[in-house]
């Protein structure tokens, strides 16, 4: 298998395994090509489209110049769209034989079932977040409750939540511990996915920012 998932909390953990990884494979840096977006302050989301993607796949059937392969590196793979991810998955159906491609991501389920199931993953993360028998009830029932929840219900959630921006970030971890619990029961269910890369999405940007986390917790529960 020529295609991995990276997945780990820490990105300059990710990069320098995936930097490692490609030393290991004698492969030179004018072979290897990254592709990233940072998450914007001012936006909810900032987004690896069809475009970016469609630009690496010219690169990707290119031959090595002076390695025995070449690596594709997409960083913040959870950022990733539907539409960019579809675009991917035509790739690695079918990759070139001289590239190997590698997705780095907080989070492996914020990636479709389809990619997941192309490429061998490798986990950077010690030990998965752990969930008391109480969390895994309150988030749960948060979880089975969220169609139905009203405006006021998610406000009230995100004031809290954002008095202490250590803690929420967390309880988004926790939060999605349980979604991606939910999807693998449920792997048809396209909506678990979507939900996944919001809170991700969000979290990347209360570890990496300065945004106000209540305006950030507030957008992205009322959008869930």
């Amino acid at each position: 298998m020529t295609s991995f998932i990276l997945a780990g909390r820490d990105k300059q953990k990710r990069i320098a395994y995936a930097k490692d990884f490609c030393k290991k494979q004698q492969i030179d840096v004018f072979d290897i090509t990254l592709l990233e977006k940072e998450t914007s302050v001012k936006q909810n989301t900032q987004s690896i489209g069809i475009d970016d993607v469609k630009a690496m796949q010219k690169k990707i059937f290119l031959k090595p110049l002076k390695s025995p392969f070449k690596a594709v590196i997409i960083e913040d793979a959870q950022l990733l769209t539907t539409e960019a991810q579809n675009a991917l998955l035509k790739v690695l159906e079918e990759p070139p034989m001289h590239t190997i491609i590698l997705l780095g991501t907080e989070n492996r389920e914020a990636l479709l079932p389809t990619i997941q199931s192309r490429c061998q993953l490798i986990s950077l993360d010690e030990e998965g977040v752990k969930l008391t028998t109480r969390e895994q009830n309150d988030l749960s029932d948060f979880v089975r409750n969220l169609d139905t929840m009203s405006v006021g219900d998610k406000l009230k959630r995100a004031e809290l939540l954002a008095k202490d921006k250590d803690k929420a970030i967390v309880w988004i971890e926790k939060l999605i511990t349980v979604f991606r619990n939910e999807l693998l029961e449920q792997p048809e269910t396209n909506r678990f996915v979507a939900t996944i890369r919001k809170l991700q999405s969000l979290h990347t940007m209360l570890k990496t920012t300065n945004v106000n986390p209540r305006f950030a917790i507030e957008q992205t529960l009322l959008n869930l």
